[in-house]
């Protein structure tokens, strides 16, 4: 009986018209209509006859991804391509390791996208092992004796040679070397994503100068670009991940978003800037800064967990950095670029000129004994009067509180911030060093409205301070704060609500920037 049940509950879900399980397919997600085919002979044709209707072909869900054998995954694929015919492609997504016999495979469904009118083509290929070369971590894959190779995958030469309908590009782990400059099948593009991609200093400024129209561009973990020279009349979006770039020149009047996370420390030995916004005209023209600089709406630097915190270095260009972006209304920094500045005080560093700042961020890779108070000294640098957000990231890892006597950070003169009303602290813990944050954070924010503090969810504690996580812990935490601001708030008449709650309580506003890099495992 049961078998019969199953057999005519299986007999009446087949027996429905092919256009309504096409229709019921196509609300499935790709995994989930896959797994259809165990149903009954009938539904491969149909979830396969379903996705050639789909204007979007999405390979990149992980779960689908870790069921599939490689030859699976490469067979799936393209049965899919395939079934889908003349039909007109929007997108097409893919993440997979295909190195070995299949790359042929990854090449032609990037042809067949193209062929099919495609407007977005993403493929990642992610690596399979990691070895350094000369200190750099480079892609490569274990051939199984313990040897490893390169996995970029060689695009053809002619691949984007025929004019195309792409406008957004993102390829990881491949080879552009045989893809001539001004390709007209590039041209398009509003959107250019580079990951761990074998492009040279000369062979980017040819791409993107063959791009007229875009507007988006990232390069991540490309470490053959040293001296990067870009021009863009309608470049928005740029950033610069995890690259070993030295120095970079970018002539882009219409930028209004610019990420940076690495390297912002070392100056050149023939003292060359490491950041230039340079004239819209070509590398030969010069204007004034007042004209060179774009009117940037955000910015972010960080360095965090991109070298060692702790290297000593000859010269300082973080200021320099910092300065030819400082215009920006929003702004991420990171406790290295505190350490920095510090340094750099040494050196009759002149003031950070920060007039439209509205939303700071600072990104903290340790809370050491000293770490706390450099806060001082970038508000008296800097003392944007505009300031109006601040939000603070401590590590996500606490290593213990400190010993020495709990006193309060005194800076050299009086920083008030009298437009700041909000304040932020994730993974707060509430030891001394971070109470003594808050008591120096609150003194200089007369206008202070709400002071929100995220303690990190349980089971995301890695070792260190125990955390105070249930609702009575929470209650004890916030009394605790109220006292040890108690005497800040009476002498400014602070009347700021204080919130206490979990990551996964809080429904507070979130920064601008809630993308970090350096939690990006690659």
């Amino acid at each position: 009986m049961a078998a019969g049940a199953a057999d005519e509950e299986e007999d009446r879900l087949s027996g429905l018209p092919d256009d309504v399980l096409h229709s019921i397919l196509a609300r499935l997600p790709f995994k989930h209509a896959v797994r259809t085919s165990a149903l009954s002979r009938r539904w491969p044709r149909l979830w396969l006859h379903a996705l050639a209707a789909s204007p979007v072909l999405d390979f990149t869900d992980p779960d689908f991804v870790r069921g599939h054998s490689r030859a699976q995954f490469v067979a799936t694929v393209n049965r899919c391509l395939s079934a889908r015919g003349a039909a007109p492609l929007r997108a097409l997504r893919v993440a997979f390791s295909p190195f070995g016999a299949f790359e042929r495979d990854v090449v032609g469904w990037i042809s067949a996208a193209l062929g099919s009118g495609a407007t977005e083509v993403d493929v990642d290929l992610r690596a399979q092992g990691r070895r350094r070369s000369g200190g750099i971590e480079a892609d490569a894959e274990d051939d199984g004796g313990g040897t490893f190779r390169r996995t970029e995958v060689e695009l053809r030469g002619d691949l984007f040679c025929s004019p195309s309908s792409l406008s957004r590009l993102s390829l990881s782990r491949f080879s552009l070397r045989h893809v001539p400059p001004g390709a007209a099948g590039l041209a398009g593009l509003t959107s250019l994503s580079l990951s761990h991609v074998d492009v040279t200093d000369d062979a980017l400024r040819d791409a993107v100068s063959g791009c007229p129209v875009l507007e988006f561009l990232s390069l991540r973990s490309c470490d053959l670009l040293s001296n990067v020279r870009i021009a863009g009349g309608r470049l928005r979006g740029l950033e610069v991940v995890r690259c070993q770039v030295r120095q970079l020149q970018v002539a882009a009047p219409a930028l209004e978003s610019f990420a940076f996370h690495g390297d912002l420390m070392y100056l050149r030995e023939d003292d060359s800037k490491p950041l230039e916004f340079i004239g819209s005209k070509g590398n030969n023209v010069t204007p004034p800064p007042s004209e060179a600089t774009p009117e940037l709406r955000d910015a972010y630097l960080s360095h965090v967990d991109f070298s060692g915190e702790d290297e000593v270095f000859d010269g300082f260009a973080y200021t320099e950095f910092l300065n030819k972006v400082a215009h920006a209304k929003i702004l991420t920094i990171c406790s290295v670029a505190l350490l920095h500045i510090e340094e750099e005080r040494f050196f009759s560093m002149p003031t950070i000129d920060t007039p439209n700042l509205q939303e700071l961020q600072v990104l903290m890779g340790s809370l050491g004994d000293d770490d706390d108070t450099r806060f001082p000294d970038f508000f008296e640098l800097a003392a944007p009067p505009l300031l109006e957000r601040l939000f603070i990231q401590l590590p996500a890892d606490c290593d213990g509180d400190s010993e020495e006597e709990d006193t309060d950070m005194v800076p050299g003169h009086e920083i008030s911030l009298g437009r700041l009303t909000f304040i932020k602290v994730a993974n707060f813990r509430g030891t001394r060093r971070e109470l003594r944050l808050l008591r120096f954070l609150v003194g200089m924010a007369p206008a202070l409205e709400q002071l929100v503090l995220v303690t990190p969810d349980p089971e995301a504690e890695q070792g260190g301070t125990t955390l105070r996580h249930d609702d009575q812990d929470k209650q004890q935490l916030l009394q605790i704060v109220q006292e040890q601001l108690s005497e800040v708030r009476k002498a400014r008449r602070d009347q700021a609500h204080v919130v206490v709650c979990r990551a996964r309580d809080d429904g507070s506003r979130r920064p601008a920037h809630s993308k970090y890099y350096h939690h990006d495992r690659e």
